[in-house]
C-alpha cells in the first residue's frame, strides 16, 4: 500500500488497484499486464514486468513515474511513500546498479 493507492498482484499477472486516484495512481480497472512485483507510491504506482522493465502510472511531476516506463533488466523495484520521500522510485538492474 502507498500513501493514496492500494495494489495487489494477480496470479495472472495483472494489478487490482483501489483507493485514491487523483492522479491515475490506481485505475479503477486495474492494470493488465505480465507483472511479477508492485510498488504504491503516494501518488503513483510502479510494476515490474516479467521481461525485466517497469510500468509506471499517476504522478509523474519530478520524473518518478515516466508514463512509458522503463526499459530494461531489472530484478526489483521500490516506490517512495509518505516516510521515505514521496517522490522517487528505483529499480535494481541485474548487474546491482539502481536507476
Amino acid at each position: 500500500a502507498g500513501g493514496r493507492p492500494s495494489l495487489a498482484l494477480r496470479r495472472n499477472g495483472s494489478v487490482a488497484c483501489w483507493g485514491a486516484n487523483n492522479n491515475g495512481e490506481a485505475p479503477p480497472g486495474g492494470m493488465d499486464g505480465d507483472f511479477i512485483a508492485i510498488g504504491a507510491g503516494v501518488y503513483f504506482s510502479v510494476a515490474l514486468r516479467r521481461d525485466g522493465s517497469v510500468a509506471c502510472w499517476g504522478h509523474n511531476g519530478y520524473g518518478q513515474a515516466p508514463p512509458d516506463g522503463i526499459p530494461g533488466n531489472f530484478i526489483a523495484i521500490a516506490a517512495g511513500n509518505a516516510h521515505c520521500g514521496y517522490a522517487h522510485s528505483l529499480a535494481l538492474r541485474v548487474d546491482g546498479s539502481i536507476a
